[in-house]
């Protein structure tokens, strides 16, 4: 995640929620609003993975604005958004379709603006200061390019399909000050570290095999954090020398997935999917804060923090109705995502107080919220 994009959000009461309108058709439509958006407020995007919808959420007023169906943009059913990242202004969006292999931008008020086409792209990463949006792999996908795509964010072109050197691409961060580009694979613990002119250089990193899930700068850009599958570790690398060189490794609940940095660079937080809860790390002591629990926790996933550094936001997967058999897929994966497709109800996003780790608000969302996406308010 570029390190520039951080919305002001105050603190949040626990507000009513407004039911979700259908979107609009045709390519090139645009979703209504659910409720009343202000011009420059923030936006908070959450792809609902098993409904190839995206609901969009004004922190500000605790409410749903839209939800936009990509079913009516032409994509289909089993397209399977799973990240988004917004430009610092506001002015679009822009999401992964696993399932249709594409990478979609949308304006504010959500036109289809267009798309690069790659195969099974998974996260992405911003970089302002270049023209650039960065997709790494899916982590569902089985045998992935050992590639991420850059695409010329302007025109929505594909312009390469980097060879990072390392198995299965996936956790994806960029330095917005200087363009650097940070990878992991799911099947190595080296780390690719990327200049705007294309050069990888690989980092080894010790230990057994991690399967790092996401990676995000520090908000000065000299710390690089890492959620991981394996060893269930926060893992804390500095960056302010050529590579990356690990410092520690935090023992945190089992299968930790997006991660977010507080706006001081004081604590980190992330989700564990598969322990209901949502960790603090405290990124001074490197060790763990707090850990929450709470029953709107099913299979917590996306975590994002608001730019006053007040509130926490988490999305839900959504609790599993009927899970399916585990399948040989699972096993190839080391059963990341495991109960995707799984019969559920619909996720959540819940707002956190980020000092008292206090449950605000929950906002019904689709079925298996993923990875946040958090921007819009025009501010680095």
């Amino acid at each position: 995640m570029t390190r520039a994009v951080r919305p002001a959000l105050p603190v949040l009461l626990a507000l009513g929620v407004a039911c979700a309108a259908p979107s609009a058709g045709g390519a090139g439509g645009t979703a209504p609003a659910a409720a009343a958006s202000r011009a420059g407020a923030p936006r908070l995007y959450v792809p609902n993975q098993d409904e190839a919808t995206v609901t969009i959420i004004e922190p500000l007023a605790g409410a749903v604005v839209a939800t936009v169906d990509l079913q009516d943009f032409g994509f289909s059913p089993n397209a399977k958004p799973h990240a988004v990242v917004a430009e610092p202004d506001g002015a679009a969006w822009y999401v992964t379709l696993i399932g249709d292999g594409a990478v979609a931008k949308f304006s504010r008020d959500n036109r289809l603006l267009g798309q690069a086409r790659m195969e099974t792209p998974g996260m992405l990463a911003l970089d302002p200061r270049h023209d650039r949006l960065y997709a790494s792999r899916s982590m569902t996908a089985v045998s992935p390019p050992a590639s991420v795509g850059i695409i010329r964010r302007s025109t929505m072109t594909l312009v390469d399909e980097l060879d990072v050197l390392l198995p299965r691409p996936h956790g994806i961060a960029v330095d917005s000050l200087s363009g650097r580009l940070y990878v992991s694979g799911l099947g190595d613990n080296r780390l690719a570290v990327v200049d705007t002119a294309g050069r990888v250089e690989l980092a080894d990193v010790p230990g057994p095999l991690h399967a790092y899930v996401t990676l995000e700068l520090a908000p000065d850009g000299r710390r690089l954090a890492a959620s991981t599958q394996l060893t269930a570790r926060l893992l804390d690398f500095d960056v302010s020398g050529p590579l990356p060189v690990l410092r520690h490794a935090v023992p945190v609940l089992p299968f930790g997935y997006q991660l977010a940095w507080s706006p001081d660079g004081r604590s980190v937080w992330l989700g564990n999917q598969r322990s209901g809860a949502v960790t603090r790390v405290d990124a001074a002591t490197w060790t763990v804060a707090a850990e929450l629990k709470d029953s709107a926790f099913a299979e917590p996933h996306g975590v994002r923090v608001s730019r006053d550094g007040r509130t926490v936001y988490v999305s839900s997967h959504g609790r599993q109705l009927a899970p399916r058999a585990p399948t040989a897929a699972d096993t190839m994966h080391h059963g990341m995502h495991a109960g995707e497709g799984a019969s559920r109800a619909n996720g959540t996003l819940v707002l956190l107080d980020a000092r008292t780790g206090a449950l605000r608000q929950v906002i019904p969302v689709g079925r298996f919220a993923t990875a946040l996406g958090l921007g819009g308010d025009g501010r680095p």
